[in-house]
């Protein structure tokens, strides 16, 4: 199984999340019974984009833009310059690859709500997907945190332990961090933990936290 397997799939809901089917929408200019007031009113117009663009402020649907940046270790395996094509295809105003390998994103701040919203479905599916497909049959509940940087997996430790239930934690702590780089958490110091619970006493038996377990792995 490759170690990024899981995070690449996230990585790819999270950018068709931001594509977008139509051009922003704008409020037409009411018509004015001066055709020079309504000239007049334009040039304001252009007058104020102007003077937001000379201080570096980008503006979309009157919304400020947002930049994430994903550390270089989420691309393992990939072309990094690849994926930034791929993103500005799917709609992504502006995709940069850094000197560290990192990629960062530019967008809206209506694409980046719509991406986040998106993001947490892909969690709450993920959720889903653990507890009914049957494949990890010792795991009975998941909890999470409002901005999932924290999740209580709550198992039958006997049916549990021995098992390859475990797999499942992978899963959570991948789209968990992806949430978080793309809520603008610091790539260089973010968590998301992952508190293995004993579902009969509510005893916490092991603790995982990324990206630390993923960085475990590759030293394997």
């Amino acid at each position: 199984m490759k170690k990024f397997a899981a995070i690449m799939f996230a990585s790819g809901l999270a950018l068709a999340a931001c594509s977008s089917d139509s051009e922003p929408e704008t409020d037409p200019v009411e018509e004015s019974g001066n055709a020079e007031d309504a000239m007049t009113d334009t040039q304001e117009s252009e007058d104020t984009e102007s003077s937001e663009d000379s201080q570096g402020v980008s503006v979309d649907q009157g919304l400020f833009d947002v930049e994430v940046t994903i550390p270089a270790g989420f691309f393992e395996g990939e072309d990094p310059e690849q994926v930034a094509a791929e993103a500005e295809q799917e709609g992504i105003e502006k995709v940069t690859v850094n000197d560290d390998g990192s990629v960062t994103y530019k967008m809206s701040k209506a694409q980046h709500k719509e991406m986040m919203a998106e993001l947490a479905t892909s969690v709450e599916e993920a959720k889903t997907d653990i507890l009914e497909s049957g494949d990890f049959p010792s795991i009975q509940s998941i909890e999470t945190s409002d901005n999932y940087d924290r999740f209580t997996v709550n198992v039958d430790p006997e049916s549990y332990e021995g098992s390859f239930d475990g797999f499942a934690t992978i899963t959570l702590g991948l789209v968990g961090s992806f949430y978080q780089l793309y809520d603008g958490a610091d790539p260089d110091n973010y968590e998301v933990t992952l508190e293995m619970t004993d579902a009969e006493t509510g005893e916490v038996f092991d603790t995982i936290v990324y990206p630390d377990a993923l960085e475990e792995m590759g030293e394997e």
